[in-house]
């Protein structure tokens, strides 16, 4: 079997990546759509939030929930792919209580801008450093400032990874992703006085388990990954053991389940 491949992400490439698939995003990213709803169940409803900062928002499926959701506050929609900004703005720019950024959101939030609200749905997880990123979420927030995070944890795709593990002796390069209580820990450490945090489940059903690996790549999430990292003999192999263990009902539909902390903490 080959070692463990686990990674921390080149940006230039995430940038590529995801600027390709900005156009046929949305197609894929049921996901999002599903995290983005829960994670605004945690944002408190009496918050008075007059600028807010979204990081990584991507074509804009949580951009939208957050201006309806306060209706006087300002929004910067910050993303690494120009990409994703320019669908974003297509989708969304039609208010003067949005902005937009192309630029790494570790170099900006170190840059002493302040925000009532620094939110992010499944970005971070792409940071190199992570600790001290969150001291810098946290130095960007007022007191009685709020965090409030999505991020996807260890045990993601635990389905597709079992079975390049047990069905085609390989393994996907992925990211080198961090426990719930890990990430719990940074915050708290920062300063942060964490409101609520909890680690959810959000599975996604699949008619066949080759539509798992388009979805991953059709959202620009591959990590420098070579389409044809299964060789013919190894991809049936995989399919097949994901069908035996992953299948869901007689339907034949198969499911990807996304491991998420959703995390709210308060600047006090």
């Amino acid at each position: 079997m080959n070692s463990v491949n686990i990674a921390l992400p080149d940006k230039t490439a995430v940038e590529h990546n995801f600027s390709k698939a900005a156009i046929l995003y949305d197609r894929y990213a049921d996901h999002h759509r599903l995290i983005a709803d829960r994670l605004m169940d945690f944002i408190l409803p009496n918050a008075a939030l007059g600028s807010i900062l979204e990081i990584g928002c991507g074509t804009g499926i949580l951009t939208e929930k957050l201006l309806d959701r306060f209706s006087s506050s300002f929004v910067t929609a910050l993303d690494i792919s120009i990409g994703m900004v320019d669908r974003c703005r297509f989708k969304l720019n039609n208010t003067g209580r949005l902005s937009f950024l192309v630029t790494d959101a570790e170099k900006y939030c170190q840059s002493g801008n302040r925000y009532d609200l620094v939110v992010s749905s499944c970005s971070i997880q792409w940071f190199h450093y992570r600790k001290r990123f969150v001291e810098s979420i946290y130095a960007s927030l007022p007191a009685g400032g709020l965090c409030l995070m999505a991020i996807p944890v260890r045990g993601m795709l635990h389905e597709l990874v079992e079975s390049c593990i047990l069905g085609a002796d390989t393994l996907m390069r992925r990211l080198d992703l961090s426990s719930g209580e890990e990430w719990k820990t940074r915050f708290e450490n920062s300063g942060m006085d964490i409101l609520s945090s909890s680690v959810e489940s959000v599975s996604c059903l699949y008619d066949h388990p080759l539509e798992v690996l388009k979805a991953i790549r059709g959202i620009g999430a591959g990590i420098d990954q070579d389409p044809a990292f299964l060789k013919p003999g190894d991809m049936k192999k995989m399919t097949k053991y994901y069908r035996r263990h992953f299948e869901v009902d007689s339907s034949g539909k198969v499911s990807s389940t996304y491991r998420i902390l959703y995390i709210l903490g308060r600047k006090m």
